[in-house]
């Protein structure tokens, strides 16, 4: 027979394609079933709000603490900065990596942060001090 919360599950599936396929995609608001999704295109932000300093290359990735306290962004040029969300200042630098850092994460507790770069390293930091625990690479 038909599973339990089959259908819910099935809308919430129909609700995650809509956002999935929605090439403008820029609200938090669930889409309705009623009609198909598509955000317009004029309302994706096109303006440069704020500069992230001392950034000197593309910034490739930006990810928020758990908290929203901090971003944490890394790209080309070799570097990832932890900046304080509310004063926007630059927290610190972490500048160990040889080549860009196309990814990072945080920790769950927001104690950690790891880098990965296309220097083949992976770097572990303590993100409350900004010092390097571990490098991981591959060969």
């Amino acid at each position: 027979m038909i599973p339990e919360h089959r259908l819910a599950t099935l809308l919430h599936q129909v609700k995650r394609s809509q956002i999935d396929n929605c090439l403008y995609h820029n609200t938090s608001q669930s889409p309705s079933l009623f009609c198909d999704h598509m955000c317009d295109r004029n309302d994706f932000p096109r303006r440069t709000v704020h500069i992230l300093e001392p950034h000197t290359g593309e910034v490739w990735q930006l990810a928020f603490s758990h908290d929203g306290t901090r971003l944490a962004s890394c790209g080309s040029d070799n570097s990832a900065i932890i900046t304080d969300v509310a004063s926007m200042k630059t927290v610190k630098v972490l500048n160990e990596h040889d080549s860009g850092i196309g990814t990072l994460a945080w920790s769950p507790d927001d104690s950690l942060l790891l880098t990965c770069s296309t220097d083949r390293t992976a770097r572990l930091w303590d993100a409350k001090v900004s010092r390097l625990l571990e490098t991981c690479s591959k060969i």
